[in-house]
């Protein structure tokens, strides 16, 4: 068992030093699944360090290139999204929906381009947005919108229009990057908050694993490794 193990994640070491974090990341699911199944709890909480770290990097590469935040005005197919920018990170608002957000994420992954995205059942003029889950469990979870200034548009890397009389619903000094890695966050904190099974049972790690499809939330990670930490022995 530990063999192969050490094989995958050597190899997976190896990709996030030379910043491959697509490889690095699936080399560490493929060593997740092996773990659970030989309930090699210890060796399942230590890969949970490395697939954090791919996916908080491969994040920050998104929010670091091309945003959007609101789609009322976007037109044409998801895949033909994709020609806008390199990287970046996108949030649809109505008349887009769950088949858009999964078709948009999915061919992103293909190309392994360094793209996230979130959802929110809203307008985009609406002053409060509730981004929703268009993967796993149902989770949703009610955010201050963006400014004005900053939705429906294309919003070059480092571009930070001045929010106006929105700014007062922002942190001092915040940018569109904050504002999508804030949202980010209280989805994760929405969806950890769903967890309801006690720690030393294998349905936490069950419900945690389940919400790590609705975002990956690095809170979400460290609490998988608490739960796999709590784990008996034999279990």
């Amino acid at each position: 068992m530990e063999p192969d193990l050490d094989q995958i994640m050597e190899r997976a070491s190896r990709a996030l030093m030379r910043t491959d974090y697509f490889t690095c990341e699936a080399l560490c699911v493929e060593a997740l699944a092996q773990a659970r199944r030989w309930r090699a709890w210890p060796y399942y909480a230590r890969i949970l360090l490395p697939l954090q770290e791919a996916r908080r990097q491969r994040r920050l590469v998104a929010v670091a290139g091309t945003l959007r935040l609101g789609t009322a005005s976007l037109e044409g197919s998801p895949a033909s999204w994709l020609e806008q920018f390199q990287s970046g990170a996108i949030v649809l608002t109505h008349p887009h929906g769950v088949e858009d957000a999964r078709a948009l994420l999915a061919q992103a992954r293909r190309q392994r381009r360094y793209v996230e995205v979130l959802l929110a059942d809203s307008d985009v003029q609406d002053e409060r947005w509730t981004l929703i889950a268009f993967g796993g469990p149902q989770v949703r979870r009610e955010v201050p919108a963006p400014p004005r200034a900053w939705r429906d548009r294309w919003l070059t890397p480092g571009e930070r229009p001045d929010p106006g009389p929105d700014a007062k619903n922002l942190q001092a000094g915040a940018s569109p990057a904050d504002w999508f890695i804030d949202a980010t966050e209280l989805l994760g904190d929405e969806a950890i908050a769903q967890v309801t099974a006690p720690l030393g049972t294998i349905q936490r790690i069950e419900q945690l694993e389940r919400m790590l499809e609705v975002t990956n939330h690095e809170k979400l990670h460290q609490r998988l490794g608490e739960a796999a930490r709590a784990m008996p022995a034999a279990a």
